[in-house]
């Protein structure tokens, strides 16, 4: 590997490679699934790392490896998992590969960051300048807040707009969008599992601790899941799936809908308890038709 250019750090067991990892991600992490501390602890090892960073690229390897070993590594978020022995340049070939994929996905969240950081809330309508003092006063307190508005309006620029300005600043935004997830998978999403060979899958709950957890288009979540969210709201904790402890948490959250939530409860799609403890502060965002006034300043601002 350093014959290709690569700077190699290396750790002989367990512990040395926790605190390597501690010290500093690497942006690829090669990995054996059985080191000195148990059978799985490899395993254990990749979850550390992608619940610091889910994008670092992990390349597990393994001398009695199962097809069961191997799904389960790549379930748990491994990039490759590949059996000893094997040939050298097979493995040069794995880690060019994730070292272009973790390339990319920086890029694209730096493009990401970029857009909506350079992005403003643009306007000299009344609804917008009523917006931007609501952010500002919003953004200085730890209120759950429900953002209204139709698809294009900029709920999730607000979202990160007032996470940006907050104490909370520091800490992540994880953003979970209701409208796109598996309806059989929003729990483990929400609240993680816990695997039987041990390995912990973390939940957009735990990623967003002492941070911000924004749920887009929460309307979309089953009813069954929202009782579930109504009681972290309450008791501020949980368990994951397949747990027994229960996850104290301390995150602050955000939703929003391009629904009527007053029709979705009245329909009952959706719980009128949970509406009440999630709708503590709502902002509601005005289409472009409504502020024609804009549209000039819109059109400069996109055109430079």
């Amino acid at each position: 590997m350093k014959d290709r250019g690569f700077y190699i750090r290396q750790a002989a067991n367990y512990n040395q490679a926790l605190s390597e990892i501690d010290k500093k991600l690497p942006d690829v992490a090669i990995i054996d699934v059985k080191l000195d501390k148990g059978d799985n602890d490899g395993i254990e090892l990749l979850t550390h790392i992608k619940k610091k960073d889910i994008d670092v690229p992990v390349i597990i390897i393994s001398g009695h490896a199962n097809i069961k070993m191997a799904v389960d590594s790549l379930k748990s978020g491994a990039f490759e998992f590949i059996q000893k022995p094997f040939d050298s340049q097979r493995l040069i070939n794995f880690v060019n590969r994730a070292v272009e994929n973790y390339g990319l996905k920086k890029e694209n969240k730096n493009l990401q960051n970029k857009l909506f950081h350079s992005y403003d809330l643009i306007g000299k309508s009344p609804s917008i300048m009523k917006l931007k003092e609501q952010i500002k006063k919003l953004s200085l307190t730890e209120s759950r807040i429900f953002i209204f508005g139709p698809a294009g309006s900029g709920k999730e620029l607000v979202a990160r707009k007032i996470h940006k300005n907050s104490n909370r600043a520091k800490k992540s935004l994880i953003i979970l969008n209701g409208a796109l997830l598996d309806p059989e998978k929003y729990e483990l999403e929400l609240f993680g599992s816990e695997n039987n060979d041990g390995t912990i899958l973390y939940g957009a709950l735990e990623k967003a601790s002492n941070g911000i957890l924004l749920i887009d288009e929460v309307s979309e979540i089953p009813l069954e899941t929202q009782a579930k969210i109504l009681r972290v709201l309450t008791d501020q904790k949980f368990k994951r799936l397949n747990g027994n402890h229960d996850i104290n948490v301390d995150v602050r959250i955000i939703c929003t809908s391009s629904k009527n939530l007053s029709k979705e409860i009245e329909d009952g799609n959706f719980r009128e308890d949970l509406y009440h403890r999630l709708n503590v502060v709502p902002i509601n965002l005005e289409p472009l038709k409504n502020r024609t006034e804009d549209i000039p300043l819109l059109i400069d601002y996109f055109s430079r």
